[in-house]
């Protein structure tokens, strides 16, 4: 068993860059919900695809979800905890 690529870029890429980031400059509470869920669905699509092109296993899926899903984590607490010290409004290092 290995876990997916795929759905590991997935998760980063749209809870970290997009998600995460994009949504924190949303005002509105149900524009936010609108596209969390979108979120969401994209990478539960990516997952489902590698299924169907049968790449990888459900467990393969599972597995990238769970290692991304920790590392977002990770990286989202340092942000908040780093990113009034160190990052100006447009994410560079001063």
């Amino acid at each position: 068993m290995r876990p997916s690529g795929h759905a590991m870029v997935g998760i980063i890429f749209f809870s970290m860059v997009i998600a995460y980031l994009i949504m924190n400059e949303i005002k509105g509470n149900s524009l936010k919900w609108a596209m969390g869920i979108g979120f969401v669905c994209l990478v539960l699509l990516i997952g489902v695809s590698r299924i169907v092109m049968k790449v990888h296993f459900p467990t393969d899926i599972l597995a990238g979800f769970a290692l991304l899903a920790a590392y977002s984590l990770i990286l989202f607490k340092l942000y908040k905890f780093l990113g009034s010290r160190c990052f100006d409004f447009q994410g560079a290092l001063f």
